[in-house]
């Protein structure tokens, strides 16, 4: 594929102002094709016209609420679904609806205390504080606008280390206004790709699920504009954080109301790894990059 094709492709992904925000990559996208037929995947490089889409399937639900919640870093709230705030709500004696509540003050509303929760019960907040939940919301630490009016945010995470999101808006004379959110899934990356800048600072670790989801909030209550679009094309290899990155797929798609058509993974097509997301039997768009 051509540099200016493949800029092309970009431009259908997200907007042509993305490129004025990260290094020039040339994207490949790519139809990964799951049947039980065939047990090779087969990758084509398509045009840009119509954008190639990844089938996967959501990811189990077998597991209770109440094991998922047992299972969540250090009882963050952000990244829970609806049922999982109930459970959250009954396990501190309160009715079921509380969760309902908790699920809208945090993904609606975007409040990022739990003493900031006004419509619940103070004795409720009380014990959400004194349990150790918390909202699981960062600082945004600074920020960069473009001319395009694309805007860089650096967040600030909790054990202070800093990730890069990016928020890409494209304004269509002919309907409203798309707002990209462009995230990280890992702090810094492991792989040291000649296109990109990032895998030159090192790697550090892999973000949780609530600190991919965070990135999309943040972007929102910058542009005071609802997302439309995800990209996973920031900092990290979202295929070494699959995990994360899947339980933050599914939060954008069900809590944040983000269809699954408007999510795109990017990747530079790490072993093994793709095949395991074509079991997921997802509805989102696969990008793979390479250097020239």
């Amino acid at each position: 594929m051509t540099t200016s094709s493949s800029m092309a492709f970009i431009h259908n992904v997200c907007s042509a102002s993305f490129t004025h925000a990260f290094r020039t990559r040339t994207l490949v996208a790519t139809t990964i094709i799951s049947s039980q037929k065939h047990n090779n995947l087969s990758t084509a490089a398509t045009t840009p016209t119509p954008t190639p889409t990844l089938t996967l399937k959501p990811s189990s639900s077998s597991s209770s609420s109440s094991s998922r919640i047992q299972n969540n870093d250090s009882k963050v709230l952000l990244g829970l679904s609806e049922a999982d705030l109930q459970q959250v709500a009954l396990d501190f004696g309160q009715q079921g609806y509380r969760g309902k509540q908790l699920h809208h003050l945090i993904y609606q509303r975007k409040i990022r205390q739990v003493e900031d929760f006004s419509q619940l019960p103070q004795a409720f907040r009380k014990g959400l504080q004194e349990a150790g939940w918390r909202v699981g919301r960062s600082p945004i630490h600074s920020s960069v606008t473009a001319a395009d009016g694309t805007i860089k945010l650096l967040i600030k995470l909790e054990d202070n280390r800093l990730i890069e999101t990016v928020g890409i808006p494209v304004v269509d004379e002919k309907g409203p206004m798309r707002l990209t959110a462009c995230v990280s899934s890992q702090v810094g990356c492991p792989l040291r790709c000649s296109f990109c800048a990032t895998g030159k600072g090192g790697f550090s670790r892999n973000l949780q699920p609530h600190e991919i989801v965070e990135q999309v909030l943040a972007v929102e209550e910058i542009f005071k504009h609802r997302v439309t679009n995800v990209v996973f094309m920031g900092m990290g290899e979202p295929m070494m954080n699959l995990k994360s990155v899947l339980e933050a797929h599914r939060c954008l798609n069900k809590d944040i109301q983000i269809g699954q058509r408007m999510i795109t993974i990017s990747t530079v097509g790490v072993p093994n790894t793709i095949k395991r997301l074509a079991s997921h039997k997802l509805q989102s768009t696969l990008a793979v990059s390479r250097s020239e």
